[in-house]
């Protein structure tokens, strides 16, 4: 089975793809999209979308993960771009016919860690351990390992696999 974890986000959206197996998990590809402030919502939106498609057609995921993120009220705004950005994903993993899963942040962390308040440096770090690769370059790229990570665990769990 192929996960697609995704880290949403409008100026960066991080991926990465692992190849789950009964008891084991192998990196397969990992990055961000990157999108550019000084261009329009919807070019942007528009490039996380086709970026998405791209990948998802040269890589055949057979599962997709998403965080389920939370907005801040103080932050309105970036809580509806966010929002756009899982719009999209939800609408390709549609399109596609790819079953998506949503994992929340604390359930990332307590799979990985085993503490529900660590902090993106130790996911990172665990996701190289686990993949045992010397660098990630991007927190972005590290999460998304970290959300297709955790939708293999439960998987695995709920011996889906």
């Amino acid at each position: 089975m192929i996960i697609l974890g995704l880290d949403p986000g409008l100026a960066s959206t991080g991926f990465g793809l692992i190849k789950a197996t009964n008891n084991s998990s192998t990196l397969l590809k990992c990055g961000y999209i990157k999108t550019y402030q000084k261009d329009n919502i919807s070019v942007r939106l528009f490039q996380i979308y086709s970026d998405l498609n791209t990948l998802i057609e040269e890589e055949f995921p057979d599962m997709m993960a998403v965080e389920n993120v939370f907005s801040l009220v103080r932050y309105p705004k970036a809580g509806i771009l966010l929002g756009c950005v899982i719009g999209i994903i939800y609408i390709i993993a549609s399109d596609k016919k790819i079953k998506l899963v949503e994992v929340t942040p604390k359930e990332v962390k307590n799979s990985l860690i085993g503490y529900g308040n660590a902090d993106k440096r130790q996911i990172k770090k665990m996701v190289q351990h686990i993949f045992n690769i010397d660098q990630i370059r991007s927190f972005h790229a590290a999460d998304a390992l970290a959300i297709a990570l955790t939708a293999f665990y439960r998987v695995k769990k709920e011996n889906l696999l």
